[in-house]
């Protein structure tokens, strides 16, 4: 029988509760600040740069104004224990976006430029006058370290390591789903549509015939009534001309 990651669920899902509390702390420092912040009007003179969180001791991991730092790897290590409970329950899942979900790497990336962009704008909220190099300092860690975070974990910690490692995981246990499946479901669906729209295309051709069969039939219908009234006046004229000559031909007898 093949054994459980049971030390390993143990481990990331305590790292995981770090990393939330780490998150809260990082959000409950960014509300101390800002509230600091409104209630000075923007005067950096007024109150201090940075502010504490309800855990001072992981004050340290509050290093920018957008808690994007701390976000991302909560949100991975969320996943992870998630993935690691599912093995442990024997669920099958798909290898290819596992232990994330699919876009997970897209969404690093945005919170990263996220918090890139909010630190920069972060600084048209000060009072210019007042600026100090700490209130920069503060705004240029937002925007640098929720970037550096971004691609660390994503381009150094989440595809080179954490993906790989997870899916032979998946596939030890045999609990890979198989990618023949979801290819057969794809081609089927889209046989499915194929036909769909080869039986539209039928209709709608089959439509246009018998509609350009109809048109045929009434412009043939409606050039030979224009023949049968052209006949009918030409021998109509041809009947009056023959009268003509008739009477002519009197007149000749008569005067002849």
């Amino acid at each position: 029988m093949k054994r459980k990651p049971y030390f390993t669920f143990v481990a990331t899902a305590a790292a995981c509760v770090f990393a939330a509390l780490a998150f809260a702390n990082n959000v409950s420092c960014v509300v101390n600040w800002w509230r600091a912040f409104l209630a000075a009007g923007g005067d950096s003179s007024r109150f201090a740069a940075k502010a504490g969180g309800f855990l001072p001791w992981l004050d340290w991991a509050a290093v920018d104004n957008s808690a994007v730092t701390t976000l991302i790897p909560f949100l991975g290590l969320a996943c992870m224990t998630r993935a690691l409970f599912r093995m442990i329950a024997g669920r099958t899942s798909k290898a290819e976006d596992f232990p994330f979900f699919r876009g997970s790497d897209q969404l690093n990336v945005a919170l990263g430029l996220f918090g890139t962009l909010w630190g920069i704008i972060l600084i048209g909220y000060f009072k210019l006058d007042t600026v100090t190099m700490a209130d920069l300092m503060m705004c240029l860690h937002t925007a640098l370290f929720s970037t550096l975070m971004a691609v660390v974990w994503v381009f150094i910690i989440d595809r080179p390591l954490i993906r790989p490692w997870f899916r032979s995981l998946l596939e030890k246990r045999g609990l890979a789903e198989p990618e023949d499946g979801d290819l057969a479901a794809a081609v089927d669906s889209l046989v499915a549509r194929l036909g769909e729209a080869s039986d539209a295309f039928d209709a709608r051709q089959k439509a246009y015939e018998a509609a350009f069969e109809k048109r045929q039939r009434e412009y043939e219908e409606f050039f030979r009534r224009r023949i049968d009234e052209l006949e009918r006046s030409v021998a109509a004229e041809r009947g009056k001309s023959s009268a003509l000559e008739a009477k002519l031909s009197a007149v000749r007898s008569a005067l002849g």
